[in-house]
């Protein structure tokens, strides 16, 4: 017996359930088609944006424009999810040469005769009546607080300005203790009782999670010893008068300096007045620290890998602070740790994906 048989022999209510039956069997296969298609042309979209993609990479890194290599593979080495990027394409020997394009002369020291903090042509500072001076080749402390704050706008991206008079004003914070997860810039402002700050300097995690939990490289905060470095690492240091160091310290150095606060990053961006050779370098959200002549603290954060603010390059940031007067200076951690805080709120846009500022290490503060 066929099933037209078996059907025909049912009631008109038992054939009617049975082609609702047969009609919910056909939906549910329509709609398994249609999901398994959509699924499919995701996939097939993926698949062929993943290729494009890695064809545009391989034409970056493999292509004729040296330039244009350089700068994008520099970008991915300095991000921490893309880092691997350039190893797909570059052999071990062409990922060397690529680094050996930063090594820098670790024996240049800075001249601390550079640097007046009598503050004889601090900008801003208030003269004594009667006195001949200078005007001052600085911008000027309208409000009389002794902290200048300036909007920086370059070729493709945007960026901010601290200028804090007194660098005896300027500590090192962290949180209360290492080995878990650091604090956001203003958990540490509240924490100390800051006005405002920037990140400072690198970190590293077991899992890798960008958690800020340890300083990465000699960490000195408060006259406490909390990471005795690498040997010879690239620091920026300040003394009890307020004196800022950048430059390549071993630990026994840097506390023979007097150094009170220390962390570690690099590349240096200025030593003694010139700008030294950072050409090599991607374009990303940067962090930097400066001091100018008359000891004057200059904080510069830059937004990057947003559609209001590409990043910039270390040139940029030795272009700027060399404008603004910069004796010494030195490139803290950048990417989605970049981030300032002042007058109450973040004054950057973080880049990292949620918008959420990551937790930190240890902050340039001042109070």
């Amino acid at each position: 017996m066929n099933t037209k048989d078996v059907i025909s022999e049912l009631s008109t209510e038992e054939r009617e359930a049975e082609r609702q039956k047969r009609k919910r069997r056909a939906l549910r296969k329509k709609i398994v088609t249609i999901v398994d298609r959509i699924f499919g042309f995701i996939l097939a979209t993926c698949i062929v944006f993943g290729l494009a993609g890695l064809a545009l990479e391989y034409v970056l890194i493999k292509g004729p424009s040296p330039a244009l290599k350089e700068t994008f593979v520099m970008t991915m080495l300095e991000t921490r999810r893309f880092g691997f990027i350039p190893h797909i394409f570059l052999t071990d020997e062409e990922m060397n040469e690529m680094k050996d394009l930063r090594k820098q002369d670790t024996n240049a020291k800075m001249d601390e005769s550079l640097i007046n903090l009598s503050g004889g042509d601090s900008g801003g500072q208030e003269a004594d009546p009667g006195t001949d001076q200078q005007e001052s080749p600085y911008p000027a402390d309208e409000d009389g607080d002794g902290i200048i704050f300036e909007n920086i706008k370059g070729n493709g991206f945007v960026g901010y300005m601290l200028t804090i008079l007194d660098p005896t004003r300027v500590f090192v914070g962290m949180p209360d203790g290492y080995g878990g997860v650091g604090l956001r810039l203003d958990e540490l402002v509240n924490k100390y009782g800051a006005l405002g700050g920037i990140n400072a300097g690198g970190f590293y995690d077991d899992g890798g999670g960008g958690l800020g939990g340890n300083p990465d490289g000699l960490t000195i905060i408060d006259g406490v010893v909390y990471n005795e470095g690498h040997g010879t690492d690239c620091i920026v240091g300040l003394n009890e008068e307020g004196l800022m160091y950048v430059g390549y310290y071993t630990l026994d150095e840097a506390l023979g300096l007097g150094l009170k606060n220390c962390v570690s990053f690099s590349p240096l961006l200025i030593q003694n007045g010139v700008g030294l050779d950072v050409s090599s370098s991607g374009v990303n959200p940067r962090t930097a620290i400066a001091q100018r002549s008359d000891g004057a603290i200059m904080m510069l954060v830059i937004d990057g890998r947003q559609a209001h603010s590409m990043g910039a390059r270390y040139q940029d940031v030795v272009d700027i602070l060399l404008d603004y007067g910069a004796v010494n200076a030195i490139n803290l951690d950048g990417g989605s740790s970049t981030v300032m805080w002042y007058e109450g709120d973040y004054v950057n846009s973080c880049s990292s994906e949620n918008g959420i500022c990551r937790p930190l290490p240890n902050a340039f503060l001042f109070k």
